[in-house]
């Protein structure tokens, strides 16, 4: 498969590489929203519980974040040593990044069982909040490191064009969780306990997998020799995960921030509405995130083969393609954003106070989507210092400001100010990413 990524037609290779990404990314997010509908319509505790779920969320952003440090940087390197022709340089690679996924994936468990209460009251968590939100984290912790494991692997699959079973490895375990959820949240009466332990059950299923599929089907061969850490073929890779663990991060200090302003102006229901806000917005990128993921591939493999011209194509249809689904997910949101704020969380007070809220956030959603796919893009073009700036300066030059800012100006709706900030963030850094995407492209001689 690997030589169709240089010489198959841009089109047919886009539809075959994004699709399968596309689909496993529709199944991971499917899975956390079904996840959180469950939690919200738990028996008397459903808003709280959601809520709860919700203050969550950031410290298993931190989890993702060094699976984004660690995953992301392999399909451009492994691409692009495949297609210069260096099979050898990249089973060494597989195999120091299986090593470091293993001692990562220890010390998240080690730091998460232990400070669980220290982090619940860092995001946002009270007195009615806390024991829930550490009960899920420390049941889920388990299975949120190993998906650092399953997490690292499938991208060595997606680089040698196995996109399908790259994809199957995250599908098993969420069809297994989406299963488990509703079981264990209510024919055993476990609450919002059951629904991490069906999230730790369904990693470990996947992790399994994964390693099946690089044992058995992976053209890269994983061998015991290269079971090393060797900073020689691990900083490359890890250079080009930066940008995205900078996103991770900056995410997870978003939402300390989204938190401890609106404990002040709003309470627990903005609190919970933001959890909701945020829960939507990572559902809906789910196309987004398999074509700027799958097409990833295309680029590093053709950059590292010199093909410039086979880069464009393949970057213009990325762009058309997110413009496309996009635009369609702003108007569906903007039409009909109460009947899907009251599917989510049902129709108690925070379906009323949710609805103007989610309308904002979705106000630029289609630039949002622009903004990721060029970024990722210049991620394969072998620009990590870049995107990581870009994303520092996200967070730090605008969105922080606005988050303080806005409310100040909005005396009658101070909590609007809130969520407002991430639209008008996005706003600005489209347009900033966008001109560095197309001067590298234009400037690309190879």
């Amino acid at each position: 498969m690997s030589n169709a990524l240089g010489t198959e037609r841009i089109p047919r290779l886009f539809v075959s590489m994004t699709l399968p990404v596309v689909l496993q990314q529709f199944v991971l997010l499917l899975n956390s929203l079904v996840d959180r509908i469950w939690i919200a319509h738990i028996p008397d505790l459903g808003e709280l519980a959601f809520t709860a779920s919700g203050i969550c969320v950031p410290i298993i952003y931190i989890v993702f974040a060094i699976s984004e440090l660690v995953s992301t940087g392999i399909v451009p390197r492994v691409g692009w040593l495949l297609g210069a022709g260096n099979r050898d340089k990249a089973e060494r690679t597989l195999g120091n990044f299986i090593l470091l996924d293993i001692v990562l994936a220890l010390l998240v468990c080690l730091v998460l069982e232990s400070f669980s209460y220290e982090l619940v009251s860092l995001f946002g968590g009270d007195e009615l909040t806390s024991p829930l939100a550490v009960t899920y984290l420390r049941i889920s912790t388990p299975g949120y490191a190993l998906s650092i494991v399953a997490s690292g692997l499938a991208p060595f699959l997606l680089a040698q064009g196995r996109s399908r079973q790259a994809a199957s490895i995250l599908g098993i375990g969420i069809g297994l969780n989406m299963l488990l959820d509703p079981v264990f949240i209510f024919a055993f009466g476990w609450g919002i306990a059951g629904a991490a332990w069906a999230t730790t059950i369904a990693e470990l299923a996947a992790t399994i997998v994964a390693l099946y599929f690089i044992i058995s089907q992976s053209d890269l061969k994983l061998r015991k020799a290269n079971l090393r850490l060797t900073p020689e073929l691990l900083l490359p890779c890890l250079a080009l995960g930066v940008t995205p663990m900078a996103m991770m991060l900056s995410e997870t200090a978003q939402i300390g921030i989204y938190n401890a302003r609106l404990a002040q102006l709003g309470g627990e229901i903005a609190i919970g509405t933001m959890a909701l806000v945020i829960m939507l917005h990572d559902f809906l990128y789910f196309p987004v995130y398999g074509m700027a993921f799958g097409a990833q591939s295309i680029t590093s493999y053709n950059l590292g083969a010199g093909q410039a011209e086979r880069v464009r194509e393949n970057v213009r249809l990325l762009l058309r393609a997110t413009l496309v689904w996009s635009l369609a997910v702003w108007a569906v949101m903007e039409l009909v954003t109460g009947p899907v704020v009251r599917l989510v969380v049902g129709n108690g007070d925070m379906a009323a106070w949710a609805v103007p809220m989610v309308r904002i956030s979705f106000a630029f959603f289609f630039v949002a989507t622009l903004q990721f796919a060029c970024q990722s893009t210049l991620q394969a073009l072998g620009k990590p210092a870049v995107t990581f700036w870009l994303e520092l300066s996200r967070t730090l030059l605008l969105l922080v400001p606005l988050v303080w800012l806005l409310p100040s100006l909005l005396p009658d709706n101070q909590a609007r100010g809130v969520f407002m900030a991430q639209p008008l963030t996005d706003l600005v850094l489209f347009a900033t990413t966008f001109l560095f995407m197309y001067h590298t492209l234009h400037k690309l001689k190879i």
